[in-house]
């Protein structure tokens, strides 16, 4: 560990405590799960120039916190330096629930319809439709197709996408999900990940879940959690599930561009064993009978994007 990290942790009273290196994500930040005798926090390592992020992370914790739900607690930071000492909420990720999966994804759902209910009081990207096409650029080439799919998508979001607009954490699957059984009511869903939090159409994070990238959710679960979502917060069926297939086709295509530019620019080609399923979820979007011409539009660009 670095001399600054030491003087930080001794600062905040854990300079004595050993250290494990924990899986990181997507991005450059790093974390280490810290244990001194009975008590473990966790010190995230970020880049320090990356203050945008490490600002969202602290404002968005202490958000997340004040509505009840379980964002790890902050115990010392310092921006300069990149270095974040956070309370460590365990690793019982979604990953590794058995027969507790169906429980703990509806009390997921609740926590996500409890933050379609609470949308005041953010300061939050705004992903409306002509960013939503935007991001997709990522996945495909430049060219008359890419322009001509980028104005349908962009059309066919804002005809669907016409509901209030609600916050969405945008990185919500199985390993930033934490199960934690002994809290209660929407705490027992533990958060991770959520520095890049948006406003955005109902249903984002929902489908962030339900079309994992890295794994498949069984229909019975993801038709449970879809429909305790839509009834809870009055969506209409029909178009709900358009919105639905729309949110995971947008969101599915932008990450086929993140994974491959993750595998080509980090040296981390892992991610590039998710694309069938992702561009599964792509294609199985485009199925629905309502977007017809925005699939008519992306025809062309399918192969490209398979592999």
């Amino acid at each position: 560990m670095s001399d600054v990290a030491q003087e930080f942790l001794e600062a905040h009273g854990w300079g004595g405590a050993t250290r494990v290196a924990l899986a990181g994500d997507a991005s450059a930040r790093r974390y280490d799960r810290l244990t001194m005798g009975s008590a473990r926090a966790v010190l995230m390592l970020a880049p320090p120039d990356d203050k945008a992020a490490f600002d969202a992370f602290l404002s968005i914790a202490a958000k997340l916190c004040g509505m009840g739900l379980s964002a790890p607690r902050i115990i010392g930071s310092d921006k300069d330096k990149g270095l974040m000492l956070q309370e460590d909420l365990g690793d019982r990720d979604f990953t590794a629930l058995g027969l507790d999966l169906p429980q703990a994804s509806l009390a997921a759902t609740d926590v996500l319809i409890h933050l379609a209910r609470n949308p005041e009081g953010w300061t939050l990207p705004v992903l409306g439709p002509e960013v939503m096409a935007e991001m997709t650029r990522i996945a495909l080439p430049d060219g008359p197709d890419t322009d001509a799919a980028l104005a349908a998508m962009q059309a066919q979001f804002a005809s669907a996408f016409t509901a209030p607009l609600v916050p969405a954490l945008r990185d919500v699957h199985a390993e930033n999900l934490l199960w934690l059984p002994d809290r209660t009511g929407h705490a027992r869903i533990g958060l991770l990940d959520f520095q890049d939090a948006v406003l955005a159409p109902p249903g984002y994070d929902l489908m962030s879940f339900i079309k994992d990238a890295r794994r498949d959710i069984a229909p019975d679960i993801a038709t449970a959690m879809t429909t305790r979502y839509a009834q809870a917060l009055d969506l209409p069926e029909a178009p709900f599930a358009v919105q639905c297939a729309l949110l995971s086709f947008q969101r599915n295509l932008r990450i086929i561009g993140v994974f491959r530019r993750l595998a080509r620019d980090r040296d981390k080609p892992a991610y590039l064993t998710h694309l069938p399923r992702v561009f599964a979820h792509v294609t199985e979007a485009l199925d629905h009978p309502a977007l017809a011409d925005l699939a008519d539009a992306m025809r062309p660009l399918l192969p490209g994007l398979r592999s």
